[in-house]
């Protein structure tokens, strides 16, 4: 049995169709008054990884923990603090409690407990938890993940629609990415499950090209049939533009945007170093953009 924590995100998502169609037995730590679809094949357990109680009666008979649950915002009583960081600390506690095996999280580059981001401060933060845990763990520091239901993505086709004529890019569009497709991520996840060579590992991931902001935003206006121009916002002017931006719905916050400042990239060929196949490219995979785009409905309703 496999509990994974965080399944109604974009990477939650993906990791949990990846599981039970390759036969896993899998439980979901579902959050409190989520209304999110369910996908056959599942067990569902109500509980949130701030509560000890629930993450303890969760893992009874549990092989491995796939930790997912993080916020990339602060909004009401959800914070950094106590989400990202307790909930991680919480649920190694409860993996010990538990004597659950094996424990996966997914992180991200650039998250250092220093970083002068909040969110990727408290990523950081979380991810030293799971490394001192002493338990045997695996960290995927992940690039920048797209996908339905994914923040970059999303945010362009936002300013796409939202502004026209034109799309501000801050940073001057500068930013080095390295995009994975969140199938391949899920595809990780699963591998990690037997790849002896992630235990106690911290295994940085990225897809196989690196692209600039711009670049990406390139993708999203060919695939979303949309003709914008660029406008290349300096970063002494991005936090003047991050405001204008923030006010779409779906949009960025100033914090979030400012954090793009930041290149996130890696080795080229690390998933296929560590796992032995080949990611996809970013262009193959975007068609969730597409204007006649119908995503398959789930079955079940929770």
């Amino acid at each position: 049995m496999i509990l994974v924590t965080g399944p109604t995100g974009c990477i939650g998502r993906a990791v949990v169709d990846r599981l039970t169609s390759s036969g896993h037995a899998v439980r979901l730590l579902w959050h409190w008054g989520h209304e999110h679809r369910v996908p056959r094949r599942v067990s569902v357990f109500g509980g949130d990884v701030r509560n000890m109680n629930t993450l303890v009666d969760a893992m009874e008979g549990v092989e491995t923990v796939v930790h997912l649950a993080s916020i990339r915002r602060e909004a009401g009583a959800d914070r950094y603090e106590d989400v990202n960081v307790s909930g991680t600390r919480n649920v190694v506690e409860a993996v010990k409690h538990a004597k659950v095996p094996r424990l996966i999280t997914v992180g991200c580059l650039g998250a250092e407990a220093r970083s002068a981001f909040p969110f990727l401060r408290s990523m950081g933060k979380a991810e030293e938890i799971v490394r001192a845990s002493g338990l045997n763990f695996t960290v995927l520091k992940s690039a920048v993940v797209f996908g339905e239901g994914d923040w970059l993505t999303a945010w362009l086709e936002s300013i796409s629609r939202n502004v026209p004529f034109v799309m501000p890019l801050p940073h001057r569009g500068d930013t080095k990415l390295q995009p994975i497709w969140v199938g391949d991520l899920a595809a990780c996840v699963e591998r990690c499950l037997t790849t002896r060579s992630t235990f106690r590992q911290v295994v940085p991931l990225g897809g196989p090209q690196s692209l600039m902001l711009s670049d990406v935003a390139a993708l999203t206006l060919k695939i979303t049939q949309r003709k914008r121009r660029f406008v290349r916002v300096p970063s002494s002017l991005t936090h003047q533009i991050a405001g204008f931006l923030s006010r779409f719905r779906g949009a960025l916050t100033e914090t979030e945007i400012e954090a793009l400042s930041y290149n996130r990239t890696t080795e080229i060929g690390s998933v296929h170093r560590v796992f032995g196949f080949a990611p996809a490219r970013m262009p193959t995979k975007l068609d969730y953009l597409r204007p006649d785009y119908q995503p398959p409905p789930l079955p079940v309703q929770f």
